[in-house]
């Protein structure tokens, strides 16, 4: 578990706990409903947001900011693969936001980074979702409707006043199962069910 570091650069030294956005906010994401969820927690200075990436959705964030400038929100540019770690241990949880309906459209490989550093994580989706079931067979962090500012907002609260330090533990034996070697034997299973499958029609 990477501890968060008191002098990490892109941490808010004034808050308590950190809620962290970032990775390719494309078409399935709704970056919007976070935003919408630091508008609703603008008067707690404990909780401060963290958003980064790249994207559609990224550029809308930035352009929110900019008619809202919210004191609680910081926006900060695509970083670096040399300085990725020390920016995921910057955060107390990250958020992974879904629209509605993408169930299966989009797998959150950023899941598992934040996985491997130790941090729980809010999936704003479907339960039905494959993430969302890790998340909640594991009990690796918070399930969210998508769609749902309010929703939102109050599991970040809830979040930010849990005693339950093992989730962090859990999260790094979880990311231990999703290697490379696992990955490639599921692949391979799948095409020869999918070959048999073929060959018996």
């Amino acid at each position: 578990v990477r501890p968060v570091a008191v002098d990490n650069p892109y941490r808010n030294e004034a808050a308590r706990f950190v809620v962290g956005l970032s990775g390719n906010l494309g078409f399935t994401h709704d970056p919007v409903v976070v935003f919408e969820a630091a508008r609703l927690l603008a008067n707690e200075p404990d909780i401060h947001f963290l958003l980064s990436g790249w994207g559609v959705g990224y550029e809308r964030l930035k352009q929110l900011q900019s008619e809202a400038r919210l004191a609680n929100v910081t926006l900060v540019d695509r970083v670096a693969d040399d300085d990725l770690e020390k920016f995921l241990t910057a955060a107390d949880i990250w958020i992974i936001p879904y629209r509605k309906n993408v169930a299966g459209v989009s797998v959150p490989s950023r899941f598992y980074n934040l996985l491997a550093v130790g941090r729980p994580v809010i999936l704003v989706s479907e339960a039905d979702a494959e993430a969302a079931m890790t998340v909640s067979e594991n009990n690796l962090g918070w399930v969210v409707r998508p769609g749902m500012p309010d929703e939102l907002a109050g599991t970040i609260r809830k979040a930010s006043v849990s005693a339950d330090t093992s989730i962090a533990e859990r999260a790094v034996v979880a990311a231990r199962a999703f290697t490379r070697e696992r990955a490639m034997t599921g692949y391979g299973a799948l095409i020869d069910e999918l070959l048999r499958a073929g060959a018996a029609s």
